[in-house]
């Protein structure tokens, strides 16, 4: 049976474990010393805590235990305690600084991430398995050298070897960082939603960028990928609307799902030869870009690579690619002409949608499947060519009866201009 204070807060039968504090709850609260566990999200979005006092007895703050305490300014984590749990104080954005006391020998995924007051962020010397080494106001995983927590004054020391996944979330004070050539791994989420940076060099040691890694960096103008990464992580740089240009270097072999979602500002995009496959929603409403070249080596163009890109006016697709994603251009109504080569076998559900620029298209007889309404909606199209002769295998591909009748009015003349 569970036990509850004055305030609302409820504990084990045993008064050993904190389990629930009330979201309604306001001002400072003393934790009673019979508690030896803050339990998961124990105080998760009591926004009116002002002040907690952790005593000596507890030894585990759990997942999210504080995540969202927005009015929490400071917090002393006695020495008793050895774990902390991941999402811990996951946004506390009115917390300044963190001390670890050499006790903690455990600190769980994002303990500290949103954290966006953080300046200050120490680890008792004592401590085995941490430290904040030259003074970096950061945590460090010692046996490993990777970097599991920082702020907006950490200075990454040339001894780390890898950022831990939601490092530096949602630090948006964070204008500039420098990663030293020892980091060879960025993990997912380490710079997400940093918004104030606008530049980042990645050194030349790097082989492995993770999913998230600069996610809604939307200040991010400009960012140097070395040659040692081989491929663009999903959803690497998604929503990065500031990032205006790219050159993605000759070891990358593919781009990833939702890799540059959303990234409006970007006009300018070099994919080199290495890169075979370029997944679903790569660069969904990229809508600053009004051209790209697809390289040779490209297989495959996947769903929604290109939806929404209404920027784009012009598009080569190269004779390696043999299949066109769903959606894949739907949208780009800026796209007047496309040549679809006699490599591909099938163009997917909705790929050409709603491209209204669209006059005229010539289909090659190596298609031998149409999704449905893949070019509906193209409102100016007007002429679509065939091989000779093969006018009704292709209307009967397609199930939109308007395509249909374009393909048998398409003037025999301009179908035979086409094959000569």
């Amino acid at each position: 049976m569970a036990n509850i204070d004055k305030y609302g807060v409820k504990f084990s039968y045993d008064r050993k474990s904190l389990e629930h504090c009330p979201q309604d709850f306001q001002g400072e609260y003393i934790i009673p010393d019979s508690v030896t566990s803050i339990e998961y999200s124990a105080f998760l979005g009591c926004t009116g805590l002002t002040s907690i006092t952790i005593p000596d007895s507890v030894t585990s703050i759990g997942w999210n235990a504080f995540e969202g305490c927005t009015g929490l300014t400071s917090i002393t984590i006695p020495d008793s305690v050895t774990s902390i749990g991941g999402l811990a104080f996951e946004g506390c954005t009115g917390l300044t600084s963190i001390t670890i006391p050499d006790s903690v020998t455990s600190i769980e995924y994002g303990a500290f991430s949103g954290c966006t007051g953080l300046t200050s962020i120490v680890v008792e010397s004592g401590n085995s398995v941490y430290d904040s080494r030259n003074n970096c106001n950061a945590i460090i995983q010692t046996a490993d050298n990777t970097l599991i927590a920082g702020c907006k004054t950490t200075i990454i020391p040339d001894s780390v070897t890898s950022i831990e996944g939601l490092a530096f979330s949602g630090c948006t004070g964070l204008t500039s960082i420098t990663i030293p050539d020892s980091v060879t791994s960025i993990r997912a989420c380490a710079f997400e939603g940093c918004t104030g940076l606008t530049s980042i060099t990645i050194p030349a040691g790097v082989t492995s960028i993770r999913e998230h890694a600069f996610k809604g960096c939307t200040g991010l103008t400009s960012i140097t990928i070395p040659g040692s990464v081989t491929r663009i992580d999903w959803n690497v740089f998604n929503g990065c609307i500031g990032l205006m240009s790219i050159t993605i270097p000759d070891s990358v072999t593919s781009i990833e799902r939702e890799a540059f979602y959303g990234c409006t500002g970007l006009t300018y995009i070099t994919i080199p030869n290495s890169v075979t496959s370029i997944e679903r929603e790569a660069f969904y409403g990229c809508t600053g870009l009004t051209s790209i070249t697809i390289p040779d080596s490209v297989t495959s163009i996947g769903d929604s690579a290109f939806y929404g890109c209404t920027g784009l006016t012009s598009i080569t697709i190269p004779d390696s690619v043999t299949s066109i994603g769903k959606y894949a251009f739907e949208g780009c109504t800026g796209l007047t002409s496309i040549v679809i080569p006699d490599s591909v076998t099938s163009i997917g559900e909705r790929a050409f949608l709603g491209c209204t620029g669209l006059t005229s298209i010539a289909i090659p007889d190596s298609v031998t499947s149409i999704g449905e309404y893949a070019f509906g909606d193209c409102e100016n199209l007007s002429e679509i060519i065939v091989p000779l002769g093969q006018e009704e295998r292709f209307c009967n591909m397609v199930s939109d009866n308007k395509i249909a009748d374009i393909i048998r009015k398409t003037p025999e003349k301009i179908q035979r201009r086409h094959e000569e």
